[in-house]
């Protein structure tokens, strides 16, 4: 019974002990191009230097299905690892960063809002243009049909309503990609990122994985609804600090209270508190940052791997977020961030 014992505790310290090196980046990007929009755009120039970044440096490119293969099946996720994605599927992927990736021969994976393409919307891919590149390699995905906030309900409807429409909407997109392309992942990113407890319950329960569009590295802790993507436009994917994201390890979390990505009606969340697995990181240099200001953290037991912050302001309307780090071995970081959509009086979120 001791060896039993004793065979246990060191699985256990072996799996804390590799949290660290179960570490995948997700890269998102929406337009690669110079006339595009500042917001949701990277041009042609910084993306080659991004590309050419992660060969030099000798990180491995693995498509999104690899990597949730692994997390659906627990498996250990190996370390430099980046996964390259395309929201919106927009033509300047066509035009622009398809020759680049070629090059590199990386895979990418793209995910396909299908009303756009079914509409033939100016700066959208065809479906001609999405099935040639997905029978060469590439993995297209669930987006939606109509790229809408999720999180709006209608007017007078109930939350059950509303789930089952939402949930509609995903099955619709997910027929149409596999009637165009012969694709059916069962992958969804989320429009703007904005979720809802139980928008995530509903996508797990129909068998989908989701992403997001707040910070961090993926970890076999992570969130399977909501997992982690570094926004690559807007200035985000600027070089001085792409370095530091693609390095970046999971601040892991268990949990989170409040654990809702809709904020109260009147922005103000009051005290934010995380549960965070042990890891390597020092509870000392743990650092949290919200609305332009660095919080002060309480932790609360004397293990210190639970901490709490109080958000220094009201969230404006639209999207916000907190952001906690802390440093790793060999000059990276330590990575976590929660992030919230503050919804109108009459329940409306900001583009």
């Amino acid at each position: 019974m001791k060896t039993r014992f004793a065979a246990l505790a060191i699985a256990f310290v072996m799996a804390i002990l590799t949290i660290r090196a179960q570490a995948v980046v997700i890269l998102q990007y929406h337009h690669i191009d110079d006339s595009t929009p500042a917001s949701t755009s990277t041009s042609p120039a910084l993306f080659a230097e991004h590309l050419e970044w992660l060969k030099q440096n000798e990180f491995s490119v693995m498509p999104l299905t690899e990597v949730t293969d692994k997390l659906r099946n627990k498996e250990p996720l190996p370390d430099k690892t980046v996964v390259i994605t395309f929201d919106d599927a927009y033509s300047s992927i066509y035009k622009n960063a398809l020759p680049l990736l070629k090059k590199h021969n990386f895979p990418f994976t793209i995910f396909v809002n299908t009303k756009a393409v079914d509409k033939r919307q100016s700066r959208t891919m065809t479906w001609e243009q999405l099935k040639k590149i997905g029978d060469q390699g590439t993995t297209l995905a669930n987006h939606t049909v109509h790229h809408n906030h999720l999180v709006e309900r209608n007017s007078d409807e109930t939350q059950g309503a509303w789930i089952k429409r939402i949930e509609q909407d995903l099955r619709t997109a997910e027929k149409r990609i596999k009637e165009e392309t012969g694709q059916h992942h069962k992958l969804l990113a989320w429009p703007f990122g904005e979720t809802a407890p139980a928008l995530e319950k509903m996508i797990l329960n129909n068998g989908y994985l989701g992403f997001g569009q707040q910070s961090g590295a993926v970890s076999l802790l992570s969130n399977p609804a909501k997992l982690p993507r570094y926004p690559m436009g807007a200035g985000y994917g600027a070089m001085k600090s792409f370095p530091l994201k693609v390095r970046s390890l999971p601040l892991s979390v268990s949990d989170i209270e409040p654990d809702s990505g809709i904020a109260p009606q009147d922005g103000r969340i009051g005290p934010l508190t995380l549960h965070l697995h042990p890891g390597e990181w020092s509870a000392s240099q743990v650092a949290c940052y919200a609305l332009g200001k660095t919080l002060d953290i309480a932790w609360q037991n004397k293990e210190k791997t639970e901490l709490e912050v109080q958000m220094p302001d009201q969230l404006p309307l639209g999207r916000s977020r907190v952001n906690c780090t802390a440093p790793g071995p060999d000059g990276r970081w330590f990575w976590f961030s929660k992030d919230w959509v503050r919804l109108t009086n009459d329940g409306r979120a900001l583009d």
